[in-house]
């Protein structure tokens, strides 16, 4: 028993120190965790060996982390994420998939592996992406919606395949077709038990728990491993039970709670699991198959980038936004170590392949990290030849020559402040102008018989373009200091009597933009905070007061919805 607490103590006191140092280069904790167990490990220092109970941790680790993702997907976010998402998910899925497989049948490796390595590296991790974005305010950016919606198609994807993975051991043994009869006939009772449990007993059960949070606490750990254990009897993965948990619970309105309260437990136990992981890897399988890891490195870092611009570009998204969109693709999942790991339990993998993957793993994710956080100043370096080879398809844009020279009100960005906006600009009948990079905004805008031009407020020759002499107001609604910066700077040197409208998240940017000229800087925090002090002020305690703010402000929200522009 004291051997388990030693090694403990070694991984974590080894683990805090390269923590600290991935900190420092600011690279994601993962590849920390990763280095850590080659270091620890039987092929390094050989201070922790892989035993029982580390891997028991390890399968816990995993468990948690699947009825997390499980959590999150729910049914209406599935049909909420666009098509937009849906259509460059599946897309990319595919070409990565095939891409992959078919470099690694040149690589020499055989059908069965080259059908992981392809699946495995099309994965993106959605962890490391979501704390990038939201580490730069990206996440309500056009990119950053559509990253995340895909993230979204692949986490289901991961679910058919851990649902297809059940069966495949009996693939090669002639009894393919039944096994999987047998694994949906099984299938249909179990989902339609839990379908059962989650209309009619989950609601009221997890309600009783939710007036103690231990209870919840313990209900939701319950709910996870109760499942998953009736799946690995039913001869399904435990992996795939526990995801099963997950989105049993997903409708429940304590759903977010339960993810919250998991999630220190859940990074405790991935801890060792990634640890584990690096432990398990041999150096000399990585320096035997170095040409694996930097072709794949590469496909990776390189291929997958290109893959998703041209899917963008053919869904007539701007360059700027398809570029944004590749570049978070750059690195493999969590799920991919994940599934190749599993791949080697079923037997259908060699151990050998860990390493090299794990490798692959490392290098990419490291390189993504700086992409994803320096994602302008790379798109500055690669704007010119991006701009011969992926010309912006002018046929989907209101020409802005045929715009009427009597544009008073210029609008940039359609999303954020959405339908209320343009409906007050029509009413006020004034000749108005809408810019955005969404092709879907632009053509609901163009059939409602709006003037409006698709395009991005950083493209030069579309400001140039723009008919600015009689015009009043510019309204950004893009809260990009670069951005608003060069906008107001150009349209003063245009016409000084105009006025401009923009956005800030901060206030040090809010008073650079005052000092360029804007007439005025909207900020949500300050704008809420103020609102709040006249709401106190006026209603005080009368809480029927507040309650006909409430009834007014849900028709608003129905009646306004940001993503339908008019």
């Amino acid at each position: 028993m004291s051997e388990i607490f030693v090694q403990l103590s070694v991984i974590l006191g080894v683990a805090l120190i390269l923590s600290i140092i991935m900190k420092l280069l600011k690279q994601p904790l993962l590849i920390g965790y990763i280095i850590t167990g080659i270091v620890v490990g039987p092929t390094a220092l050989g201070l922790v060996q892989s035993g029982e109970s580390m891997a028991a941790f390890s399968h816990i680790g995993v468990a948690l982390l699947l009825f997390i993702v499980g959590l999150g997907l729910q049914p209406k976010l599935i049909r909420e994420v666009g098509k937009v998402a849906v259509i460059t998910g599946v897309s990319q899925i595919l070409f990565t998939t095939v891409g992959g497989y078919f470099i690694a049948r040149l690589l020499g490796y055989a059908p069965m592996v080259a059908c992981y390595l392809g699946f495995a590296f099309t994965l993106s991790s959605t962890i490391i992406i979501l704390k990038l974005l939201y580490s730069k305010e990206a996440q309500d950016t056009l990119y950053g919606r559509i990253s995340i919606g895909f993230m979204l198609v692949q986490d289901i994807a991961v679910l058919f395949l851990f649902l297809f993975l059940t069966a495949s051991t009996d693939i090669g043994s002639g009894n393919f077709v039944a096994s999987m009869g047998m694994l949906f006939g099984k299938l249909l009772i179990i989902f339609g038990l839990l379908y059962v449990l989650m209309k009619f007993i989950t609601p009221k059960v997890d309600k009783f728990f939710a007036g103690n949070k231990e209870l919840l606490f313990i209900f939701s750990l319950g709910v996870c491993f109760v499942i998953a254990t009736i799946f690995y009897k039913l001869h399904f993965s435990f992996e795939f039970g526990a995801l099963v948990a997950g989105v049993t619970l997903s409708l429940s309105p304590y759903q977010r709670e339960i993810s919250m309260r998991l999630q220190s437990l859940r990074d405790f136990f991935l801890i060792i699991f990634f640890i584990m992981l690096g432990a398990n890897v041999n150096l000399a399988d990585i320096s035997s198959s170095i040409w694996m890891v930097l072709i794949f490195s590469l496909f990776v870092v390189v291929g997958n980038p290109i893959i998703l611009v041209v899917i963008m570009k053919a869904l007539r998204y701007t360059t700027k936004t398809s570029f944004f969109v590749g570049l978070t693709v750059a690195q493999i999942s969590e799920f991919s170590l994940i599934l190749i790991g599993m791949g080697i339990g079923l037997g259908q993998l060699p151990a050998s392949i860990l390493g090299p993957a794990t490798m692959v793993g490392i290098i990419t994710i490291a390189v993504s990290t700086y992409y994803i956080s320096y994602n302008e100043q790379i798109y500055k370096h690669f704007k010119k030849p991006l701009s011969k080879i992926f010309k912006d398809n002018k046929n989907y844009k209101v020409e802005v020559n045929q715009i009427d020279d009597k544009i008073e009100i210029i609008v940039f960005g359609c999303h954020r402040l959405g339908g209320g906006l343009i409906k007050i600009l029509r009413k006020m009948k004034k000749e108005f102008l809408v810019i955005d990079h969404d092709p879907e905004v632009i053509e609901v805008l163009a059939e409602k018989g709006i003037n409006c031009v698709f395009g991005s407020a950083d493209d030069s020759e579309l400001l140039d373009s723009l008919p600015l002499r009689n015009c009043k107001l510019i309204i950004s609604t893009i809260p990009e200091m670069e951005l608003n910066h060069a906008l107001i700077s150009f349209a003063k040197k245009k016409n000084k009597k105009i006025n401009i409208i923009a956005v800030a998240n901060h206030a040090a940017d809010a008073e650079k933009l005052y000092g360029l000229g804007a007439a005025y800087v909207i900020m949500p925090s300050y704008l809420g905070r103020r609102f709040m002090v006249e709401l106190l002020q006026k209603n005080t305690l009368d809480f029927k007061k507040y309650y006909r703010e409430r009834k007014h402000h849900l028709y608003e929200l129905k009646n306004l919805n940001v993503d339908k522009p008019i």
